[in-house]
């Protein structure tokens, strides 16, 4: 076949991501490998075989995934394709991340960045700046983190990528909320959203309007935050994304507290630690659980709270969220010291 056709299958594969049809994507990219094979294009090789491990990513198939990527890495690193390379050492690197492994995925990254700026990809550049963002995130390394999403949308700027300028934005949003700037983070979500309208991508839609419902609740703008979620609802139902689902219904239980209906909050934190189990999505559900904590010390059951964010807390340290394991042991600490007959912390 000739290049142009590989070229219309990777288009129509990358059409079928944005719409986030992970399965119909994987087997486009499939038939867009061999098609490369055929016509001996090594470079479109090695990128249908990172986008059909990055299909499998999506779907939590990460043997899989990780068997593609390696297969990608290898076919590029043999025959000298730094590009494609280094793309394949990001996809690596994600895995590890998904997987818990941090320490090996920012080697991996910072290998990857090293062969992106050899080569003058602002593309990849974009996305590895990004993923850095992401671990320093979680490690509590906040204002590197901003840095790090500031300069990944700069990257994607360059390289005219809307898609990782819109992801970018989104982390943004979330680790301004961490830092408790509200409005700043408002702006951020709002502008990833016009973004993801544009190019039409439904996955990162419905992330990024669950995402604003916080910093809107934080600043009592219910309203707002209630449609935001709605809007988020229905994208994510569209295309059967568990992970927003369960942030909706965590937001939702959220606002219930803050406005007084603890009986709504109940109903909807115990569908999102649903939601999030039945999916496997353990960031979610320690998500969750740390607002049900929250749901729990409202009702004046301090020592259920405690033992709640004890749960949260063992989650969040089996994913490596250091941030957020120390947020919630001060959080436990000082409900602790409002309940002294609290229940010894079960877990050391």
């Amino acid at each position: 076949m000739e290049r142009e056709s590989v070229s219309r299958m990777t288009e129509q594969a990358t059409a079928l991501e944005r719409a986030g049809d992970w399965e119909g994507a994987s087997e486009v990219y499939t038939r867009a490998f061999a098609a490369a094979v055929e016509a001996r294009d090594l470079t479109a090789a090695a990128d249908a075989l990172r986008g059909s491990g990055r299909s499998r990513r999506f779907q939590g198939r990460y043997e899989e995934a990780e068997e593609y990527a390696e297969l990608s890495w290898e076919i590029a690193e043999r025959n000298g394709l730094s590009q494609a390379a280094g793309r394949a050492l990001n996809m690596l690197a994600a895995i590890h991340y998904l997987r818990g492994d941090h320490r090996t995925a920012r080697t991996l990254y910072e290998r990857a960045l090293e062969q992106a700026r050899n080569a003058g990809d602002d593309d990849l550049i974009g996305f590895i700046c990004q993923n850095l963002g992401v671990i320093a995130n979680i490690q509590g390394n906040l204002r590197d983190a901003r840095a790090l999403y500031l300069e990944s949308i700069g990257a994607s700027v360059r390289a005219e990528n809307p898609s990782s300028s819109t992801a970018a934005y989104n982390n943004l949003g979330l680790v301004c909320s961490d830092l408790q700037e509200w409005m700043e983070a408002e702006i951020y979500f709002a502008r990833g959203i016009e973004i993801a309208e544009r190019i039409s991508s439904a996955p990162l839609l419905a992330r990024l309007c669950a995402n604003r419902a916080e910093p809107l609740l934080q600043v009592q703008e219910f309203a707002r935050a209630k449609e935001t979620l709605a809007r988020a609802e229905a994208v994510a139902s569209r295309i059967h994304d568990v992970g927003p689902l369960a942030d909706v219904a965590r937001f939702r239980g959220m606002a219930a507290r803050l406005e007084g209906d603890l009986d709504a909050a109940e109903e909807h934190l115990v569908r999102s630690v649903g939601l999030a189990t039945s999916a496997g999505l353990e960031l979610e559900r320690a998500e969750a659980l740390r607002e049900l904590a929250h749901l729990r010390r409202a009702q004046g059951r301090v020592e259920d709270a405690v033992s709640v964010m004890f749960q949260a807390r063992e989650i969040f340290r089996s994913l490596g969220a250091e941030y957020d394991v120390a947020r919630v042991e001060e959080l436990a600490a000082r409900w602790r010291e409002d309940a002294p007959s609290a229940a010894a912390d079960p877990v050391r």
